[in-house]
């Protein structure tokens, strides 16, 4: 085990061999380290210092204990690099060596984690582009481009993309304040990297490019308490087939389920999407707004009818809030307006509008003392002086800092210079409407998430220790499927709600069970090598008569055995038939990625033509499980349709909640299938569970 060190913690390094030969990339490490003003030593037994940076004919003879050692050497000498790294109680260490699992080597990668398990040596590597600290001028790569320092902190575990990243924020005059690529993530992983950056006071916004995941379930827990400070954005692109097959064989990375990582980074508020245009948009917009302060509604100013129309629309379309102004206040916006121009928001001040007009309404905002998001829309006409009007809005956004400018000046090349003006006095800027709206949505809901109550931890369902061992012993005689007798007895224990089976083995019991029942019967199957009963025609419903009775019992058995003659067949069950009712269907799965997740849907075409499902990472509460059932499209149809009641939603509720407690307690349960139970005004309760072991 590690103990704690914070990998950002960093005011010493040596790079182990490095060389004065211009063409190796152990050369460029040692440029990029010249302006690090603090400690910098460089081992190679055949060289002398180079350009200030002191060198060492070995690890043992450093003149101190470095807080980071840099290995550049060749793969087959790491391992003796990393045990001089021990031996000299150094902590962190980069490998920037490649050729180790990835190239099947993987002895020595076995070896170098085995040394940094032993002596708590935190390794980011191997085959790494880089760890860069802007604030610190600290660049241990072998990038050649300056890094100027901002509030963004970058975690790659591609460095192809790495590289990409950097390239396209260097174009644009987006800077990090930490840039980290992880590749094969044999110790360090993302995990790590999300921690340490938690407190790091120069980071306010985090991106992320993610391949794998190496432990789902924390990285669930550090992000949706980390996004509650930092916003996290993570560039999602595994949506392919295609992509799943490359990835495992690029990456070792596992083969996810979209939509439960797509459940996970939801339910964590990260904000996901697989288009690098929206990645840079919105790491921008975070990066340069106090987002907590932002307020929830916008004035939109224009000089042209259409783009405001689109601007409105797309507002619509992102849930974004269009400032009502009183007749008081547009009176107040009308100052030194032209009378044909609009004060309802949007505002139009009319195509002729210059830059004195542009600043006279932006001074009437000021006036109406209400703080709003100020959108300011332009498109060039021949009279326009756009240059002017950038510089007039800096100015005002300088003079009035409380308030939060967004601008978009539309087309190209005659507004090309007055863009890059803005942009490079922070001010966010952006070409057309759709790509403001999108990001003021994100940090609009960033504010909510982070006002949001922090939750606390859900407490399950527990029964007595005693029990739930004797349980346990039952489970361990089980084989995958568990029986109708263990599944009623852990049902019992949770007090969960269930129509019980009653087991036939001839057709006496038949009779016997016919002449016990006082509604109509449900016949069905009972194998634990059959789990889906109506597939082959394993359950009849409906039953009225003694002689349909013993028609289902004899016909259901002749199906199983013509259609799965290898099954290991434990008769027919039946059950009394419910009343009018609603069928609900609960899973829960321990999932490929180390969640366990709770799925909720309504019956038939709802989930098989509409996949109407929603989805949640486990434990919730039971008003998240409420909210579940809201979040489905067909809501209404529990809720009400046509004259029809609501269900007993507390009733379903309670009963999910068991049923997760249950697969909460019993590690051995790896997937429950509630197919289905019922609901109505009055009661909810499980017409069939099915427990895989």
């Amino acid at each position: 085990m590690h103990t704690k060190i914070n990998f950002f913690d960093i005011n010493s390094v040596v790079v182990i061999w490095a060389t004065e030969a211009t063409w190796k990339i152990w050369n460029d490490i040692l440029k990029n380290l010249e302006s690090f003003k603090w400690e910098k030593m460089w081992v190679n037994p055949k060289w002398w210092s180079f350009r200030n940076i002191y060198f060492y004919e070995s690890v043992s003879k450093l003149p101190i204990v470095p807080d980071i050692a840099v290995i550049t050497i060749p793969a087959i000498f790491v391992v003796q690099a990393l045990q001089n790294c021990w031996e000299k109680w150094i902590k962190r260490v980069i490998i920037i060596s490649a050729w180790f699992k990835e190239t099947w080597n993987i002895k020595w990668e076995e070896a170098i984690k085995e040394i940094a398990n032993k002596y708590g040596i935190k390794v980011l590597w191997p085959n790494c582009l880089w760890y860069i600290d802007a604030h610190k001028n600290l660049n241990l790569s072998f990038w050649w481009k300056q890094i100027n320092t901002w509030n963004i902190a970058m975690i790659s575990q591609s460095w192809a993309m790495a590289v990409a990243f950097t390239d396209l924020a260097w174009s644009s005059n987006l800077w990090f304040s930490k840039i980290i690529s992880m590749w094969n993530k044999c110790d360090i992983n993302e995990n790590d990297l999300l921690e340490d950056l938690e407190n790091d006071p120069k980071t306010d916004v985090i991106v992320v490019y993610l391949e794998s995941l190496e432990n789902g379930i924390k990285f669930y827990d550090i992000t949706k308490k980390l996004t509650k400070k930092k916003p996290i954005i993570l560039i999602k692109s595994w949506l392919s087939k295609r992509w799943k097959e490359a990835a495992s064989s690029h990456t070792w990375a596992l083969s996810w389920e979209n939509k439960v990582l797509e459940t996970a980074f939801r339910d964590a508020w990260i904000h996901t999407t697989p288009w690098l245009e929206d990645f840079f948009l919105w790491a921008e917009s975070f990066s340069k707004t106090v987002w907590k302060e932002i307020p929830e509604s916008i004035a939109i100013i224009t000089n042209a009818w259409w783009p405001w129309v689109m601007a409105t629309d797309d507002c619509e379309t992102n849930d974004i809030i269009l400032k009502d102004f009183t007749q008081a206040e547009q009176e107040i916006l009308k100052i030194g307006m032209p009378d044909a121009s609009s004060m309802k928001n949007p505002i139009d001040i009319i195509w002729d509008a210059t830059s004195v007009r542009y600043r006279q309404i932006l001074e009437n905002i000021v006036k109406l003392n209400s703080k709003v998001w100020v959108m300011v829309l332009l498109t060039p006409q021949t009279i326009t002086d756009v240059d002017n009007i950038a510089n007039e809005i800096i100015s005002w956004q300088i003079s009035n800092p409380e308030y939060f400018l967004l601008i978009s000046f539309m087309w190209s090349s005659s507004v090309e210079n007055a863009r890059h003006t803005l942009r490079n006095n922070n001010i966010l800027e952006f070409d057309y409407s759709r790509r403001w709206t999108t990001a003021l949505s994100k940090l609009i809901k960033q504010k909510k998430w982070s006002k949001t109550p922090v939750w606390e931890e859900v407490e399950i369902i527990t029964i007595d220790k005693t029990k739930i061992e004797l349980l346990k012993n039952e489970l361990q005689k089980e084989e995958k499927l568990c029986s109708i007798e263990t599944t009623a007895h852990i049902l019992k224990a949770f007090d969960v709600s269930f129509l019980e089976d009653k087991l036939a083995t001839s057709i006496q019991d038949v009779e016997r069970i016919f002449n016990e029942s006082k509604n109509k019967l449900v016949a069905k199957i009972t194998s634990k090598d059959i789990a889906h009963k109506t597939d082959c025609w394993w359950v009849i419903i409906w039953i009225w008569t003694k002689k349909d009775a013993i028609d289902s019992y004899e016909s259901i058995l002749k199906n199983a055995r013509s259609f799965h003659p290898d099954a290991e067949i434990t008769w027919v069950t039946f059950q009394e038939m419910l009343p009018k009712s609603k069928e609900i269907f609960i899973w829960l799965k321990r999932d490929i990625s180390f969640w366990d997740i709770l799925i909720v849907w309504l019956w038939g075409i709802f989930v098989n033509i509409y996949e109407d499902v929603y989805i949640k990472i486990a434990p919730v509460s039971k008003e998240d499980i409420r909210q579940m059932f809201k979040n489905l499209k067909w809501y209404p149809i529990l809720n009400w349709a046509r004259w029809d009641v609501p269900i007993d939603f507390e009733s379903l509720s309670d009963m999910v909640f068991k049923i997760m407690s249950i697969f909460q307690t019993f590690s051995e349960i790896k997937e429950i299938d509630i197919n289905p139970a019922f609901a109505n005004e009055n009661w909810s309760i499980i017409v069939d569970a099915k427990f895989y072991l």
